[in-house]
């Protein structure tokens, strides 16, 4: 088997439909399966995938065991030479998982562990999915108020990367979201699949660093073409997903640098919210948000 496409549901049957139909539909000239794992969905997503896909392997979960873990069920197991770990709200638009297997095939990218590509939104405006890896210097950044003095700097520092303006390259980068994420299976045998230990969130920027540490690197391709629903804005995030980010980049933090560096990042955030000029009652949700963390 080539690739082994995993796909993790929790009620979201009609976007589901659509991402798999996208897949059958542009996928060509590779040996393929799909896993649809559904975190105990009530919204009829198993019954539709058995009926209108029969031929997807589907494991059905009895809880909601997370992003993480429950990629990590199908890809124990899958015995396909790779793992393309998509969301579900994507949509493909041409052969982006053959485009991504070639890639991975060529003899001078056999030291690439992962690689993805530029997300499209629903406008076909290209959005963020991939990055430099979170650091705590760039939270104290904000928390001071260095990001509004100097911008410049705080993106280059923080955020940019190099040739990124220019969608036609291929780009270097830390690690690469869990919405379209090719990984080459003798490295994630090497390295190990997600950490469980996270819930949503981050799990696939801590694989991406452990994929780093062992000296492979990550690239995003320029060619493949996925449109990834995913739209909400930063102010109308509710504070209950708010709540799972912190919880689980304080996880990263705890882990990458332990727990001291774990707790400063948390009250660098409620400081954070404290001084805000825009000090209302979702902020002030937000501050004790964060100290229940």
């Amino acid at each position: 088997m080539d690739v082994s496409i995993i796909l993790v549901s929790y009620n979201t049957k009609d976007l589901t439909r659509d991402c798999l139909r996208s897949i059958y539909e542009k996928t060509q000239g590779i040996e393929f399966e799909i896993f649809v794992v559904d975190n105990n969905s009530h919204d009829g997503s198993p019954e539709m995938i058995e009926q209108e896909f029969p031929e997807v392997r589907l494991i059905r979960n009895s809880e909601n065991k997370g992003f993480g873990a429950a990629n990590n069920i199908a890809i124990r197991q899958s015995n396909a030479k790779y793992i393309f770990c998509l969301n579900t709200d994507t949509i493909l638009l041409n052969n982006a998982v053959k485009i991504f297997f070639d890639f991975m095939e060529q003899h001078e990218n056999s030291n690439v562990g992962a690689c993805g590509g530029n997300l499209l939104d629903k406008n076909m405006n290209y959005h963020s999915s991939y990055g430099k890896f979170p650091s705590i210097l760039r939270i104290l950044w904000t928390t001071v108020g260095l990001h509004f003095l100097f911008p410049y700097f705080y993106r280059k520092l923080f955020f940019e990367i190099k040739g990124e303006t220019d969608k036609s390259k291929f780009l270097s980068v830390d690690y690469i979201t869990g919405a379209d994420l090719f990984l080459r299976k003798r490295v994630i045998n090497e390295v190990g699949a997600f950490d469980e230990d996270f819930f949503m969130y981050f799990e696939d920027t801590e694989l991406c660093l452990r994929i780093s540490k062992a000296g492979f690197s990550l690239t995003i391709l320029p060619l493949p073409e996925i449109i990834h629903l995913c739209s909400l804005s930063v102010k109308n995030i509710p504070l209950d997903k708010i709540k799972m980010f912190r919880k689980s980049e304080l996880l990263y933090f705890k882990k990458l640098n332990g727990p001291i560096a774990s707790l400063f990042v948390k009250y660098l955030y409620v400081i954070r919210y404290f001084f805000d000029i825009r000090l209302d009652s979702s902020y002030i949700e937000k501050i004790k948000l964060h100290i229940e963390l």
